[in-house]
């Protein structure tokens, strides 16, 4: 037996996931997209999937828009770097506070 035999006659086991992100990153592609943003756009297909199936069995806490706007916004000021007195705060340099995104991760309900 060939070794382009063995090969054809091989399956994998793998999660569904890394499946979908991949389907919808060459979709994203074969439409013209590039390559990072297709990969972007498969990996948000499968995350908006793994979410919606986490919902319907009641593993994850579903928000209405106005209220995700809020918690991700409230977040994303956690985020900010910390920006030296004196500097520009677009396109400066500061420190990321690991400890402070490992809280809220810790945090969470």
């Amino acid at each position: 037996m060939g070794e382009t035999e063995t090969l054809v006659q091989r399956k994998l086991s793998v999660n569904r996931a890394p499946v979908l992100t991949l389907w919808a990153a060459v979709v994203a592609e074969v439409l013209g997209v590039e390559y990072d943003e297709a990969l972007t756009l498969g990996r948000a297909v499968a995350g908006l999937n793994a979410y919606s199936k986490g919902v319907s069995l009641g593993l994850a806490k579903s928000l209405s828009p106005s209220q995700l706007a809020q918690k991700a916004y409230t977040m994303y000021e956690k985020f900010w770097l910390e920006i030296p007195p004196g500097k520009k705060v677009w396109g400066a340099s500061g420190k990321l506070d690991l400890d402070v995104i490992r809280k809220m991760v810790w945090a969470r309900p």
